[in-house]
């Protein structure tokens, strides 16, 4: 009974002569054989104080010894070991092994009965567990479907609104359009300097514009600005040398609204053509004018002055912005921005960190959130266009915002819609043609104001897709 013991069921003494056929090979295995119960009641000793893991350990040393095989005992305290350590599935196979190897005269054997009871009921929740999360999970991808279904529609009919709305500006601004047209006809018939600078007040970003500048320049040209012995002065036309106004400032602007900026020690003021001061040289920093004001700063204080030097009013600012669309930007005390017409009233409040200029009816306007600095579009009449939301907001082209978004740029309305998700890596401004270059993936695009991408093959625009 020893050599079977200790051969793991080899009962032929002759197969196990032939393997140890010396006295001192027979007493190696029988202390080989201690060895192994003592490693079985250490594995008991460990799983009585609660050291799982390591019962598991030894066990799987004993089998090892085993030759790779088991026995009811080994399986018995596999199964329980396994259970405390919430190894289910390994606790219910070494359940299955132990009820195999016919173990009824075990002494744990009602015990393993209950055992394979309690992880029979624990499958049985873990299934049921497992197909309540799976319908779950089925419940919830059919309202995540329908949920994007629903976005998606709702999204299109977004979209085919705000393009019927840009449709519908579209019309009224034909209407505009003629408007402007019977202005600029208006001043060519009345063909003074002043009817010409009225009309480019009312129409500043308008088709005719361009054109009627070129007319008021050819009608009644100014000096030109140049340069002679490190010093600006002005000549009479385009390439001749002849100086009406003496070379004498250190630096110029070319004529506007019949007065020219001009500098000399580091201070600013103004001058007519005909070459007289008309508004002291003595500010810090002056802008050209614009609707018949220039923004000046003497010292700390800012403020607007007419083309007789006078100010606007007797308000002082920490800032000021040169007039654009008849608005002005003005920084007050608490270094907030806000908008004030040629009368000097405040029309949009302080309440800005960073504006730039009105194009279009639209500006952007900045709030500093957290140290970072988020732009909005904002009208005429101080309404809010859109939320705080851009990196970067351009001013308006032809009813078009160019805007970026977490380093992306795209297109917003005039009604501060999206025209295109912030999708793209760059857009640039749009030419005369109605396109701008977009880039994308390492591609590059034309967008139309519809936000349209296209690219031109042979000489055809052809429509793309990403």
């Amino acid at each position: 009974s020893l050599e079977s013991d200790v051969l793991g069921n080899v009962t032929h003494r002759t197969y196990l002569l032939s393997f140890h056929n010396t006295r001192s090979s027979y007493n190696k295995l029988r202390k080989y054989s201690v060895f192994r119960r003592n490693l079985y009641f250490e594995a008991l000793d460990e799983f009585d104080s609660k050291k799982y893991q390591n019962a598991l350990n030894t066990i799987a040393k004993v089998e090892k010894l085993l030759g790779g095989k088991s026995n009811a005992r080994l399986y018995y305290l596999t199964a329980k070991a396994n259970f405390n350590l919430g190894n289910y599935d390994a606790a219910s196979a070494a359940c299955k092994n132990y009820f195999v190897s016919i173990p009824r005269q075990d002494p744990g054997y009602d015990e393993m009965l209950g055992l394979s009871s309690s992880l029979e009921a624990i499958s049985i929740a873990a299934q049921k567990k497992i197909a309540e999360e799976a319908e779950q999970r089925k419940i919830a991808e059919a309202e995540r479907i329908k949920r994007e279904q629903e976005e998606a529609i709702a999204a299109e009919a977004r979209r085919a609104k705000e393009a019927a709305r840009r449709a519908e500006d579209a019309k009224q601004q034909l209407v505009l359009d003629k408007v402007e047209a019977d202005d600029f006809k208006m001043a060519q018939q009345t063909n003074t300097q002043d009817a010409y600078q009225q009309f480019l007040y009312n129409h500043p970003y308008g088709k005719l514009t361009e054109k009627a500048e070129k007319e008021m320049a050819r009608k009644w040209p100014t000096p030109v600005r140049a340069f002679k012995k490190n010093k600006y002065g002005f000549v009479d036309k385009v390439g001749s040398s002849k100086f009406v106004i003496k070379a004498a400032y250190d630096q110029a602007t070319d004529f506007k609204e019949g007065l020219a900026r001009v500098s000399k020690g580091g201070k600013y003021g103004f001058i007519n053509t005909s070459g007289d001061v008309v508004v002291p040289i003595k500010y810090a920093v002056a802008s050209n004018y614009s609707y018949g004001f220039a923004a000046v700063k003497d010292g700390n204080a800012a403020y607007f002055v007419d083309k007789t030097g006078k100010p606007l009013t007797e308000e002082t600012y920490m800032d000021t912005k040169a007039f654009s669309e008849g608005l002005a930007a003005a920084q007050d005390q608490y270094f907030k921005y806000g908008f004030i017409n040629t009368k000097g009233e405040v029309v949009i409040p302080f309440e800005y960190s960073a504006v730039s200029w009105f194009k279009e009816g639209i500006v952007a306007v900045g709030m500093n959130e957290n140290g970072k600095m988020r732009y909005a579009y904002v009208n005429k009449n101080g309404e809010r266009l859109t939320d705080f939301l851009y990196e970067e907001a351009k001013d308006f082209q032809n009813g078009v915002g160019r805007v970026k978004l977490e380093g992306k740029y795209g297109l917003v309305d005039k009604f501060g819609a999206s025209i295109t998700c912030c999708e793209y890596d760059y857009i640039s401004e749009f030419k005369q043609d109605g396109y701008a270059l977009a880039k994308k993936n390492g591609h590059d695009v034309l967008l139309d104001k519809e936000g349209v991408a296209w690219v031109k093959v042979n000489g055809v625009m052809v429509k793309v897709k990403f």
